[in-house]
């Protein structure tokens, strides 16, 4: 009876195991080209070139921004999930010369993605990744114009600039620490964002294998 018992407990965790499984939420191709849904979000000055790249078999979104300001973005409607995950490649040529996180007059990056929440009234509540240009990865930082962003600095500076960077976020945590006390609504945008209109001059960055999952 007692080893009935130790297979049965082993029975129910495995299948709570198998309930909480990953599964796929959103997971954009560029392969061929920029998927349907996606649309520029301008902000009154000269938009950021968005287009579809390759390399070999592989997919990518090129952004280049010459003295301009956009983001590229789709609409979700993704009710919260445990476990919300978002993983991705990116590549910058280089970070914004004299670029900073705190300045709105410096505020320019090579690459950036967000995941955007629902707000009752308002813009959107969003949780940013960004390739910092002065700040120590790790730090937490308002968007200098609006409380509503919050930015990771995920890498900084030049010294992986060039090369295809693997990244993985548990978005569920970042979102207690980005909003504490408030309870994560549903996800209902996703975005990358290449910009150069503050400081001048060119930045571009790639973004590709995005994949935003849940339990």
């Amino acid at each position: 009876m007692k080893l009935m018992a130790v297979l049965v407990l082993m029975l129910m965790g495995w299948l709570r195991g198998a309930g909480a499984a990953e599964r796929v939420l959103f997971a954009p191709d560029f392969s061929r080209g920029i998927p349907a849904g996606w649309e520029q979000v301008t902000f009154f000055t000269k938009p950021t070139d968005y287009s579809a790249g390759r390399e070999g078999t592989n997919g990518f979104l090129h952004a280049s921004a010459v003295n301009g300001c956009s983001a590229l973005s789709v609409q979700l409607d993704l009710k919260p999930a445990g476990g919300l995950k978002l993983r991705w490649r990116w590549r910058i040529a280089g970070v914004a010369t004299n670029g900073s996180e705190r300045v709105l007059a410096k505020f320019d990056h090579a690459a950036r993605v967000f995941v955007a929440f629902d707000t009752f009234i308002g813009p959107p509540d969003t949780v940013n990744y960004v390739w910092g240009n002065a700040e120590p990865v790790g730090t937490l930082v308002e968007h200098p114009k609006s409380r509503r962003a919050q930015l990771f600095v995920v890498e900084s500076g030049n010294g992986r600039a060039g090369q295809w960077v693997t990244e993985e976020r548990d978005v569920a945590a970042d979102w207690r620490r980005a909003f504490p006390g408030k309870k994560m609504p549903k996800v209902v945008g996703f975005g990358v964002m290449t910009d150069s209109d503050s400081l001048g001059g060119k930045l571009t960055g790639d973004y590709a294998e995005i994949r935003l999952t849940g339990e």
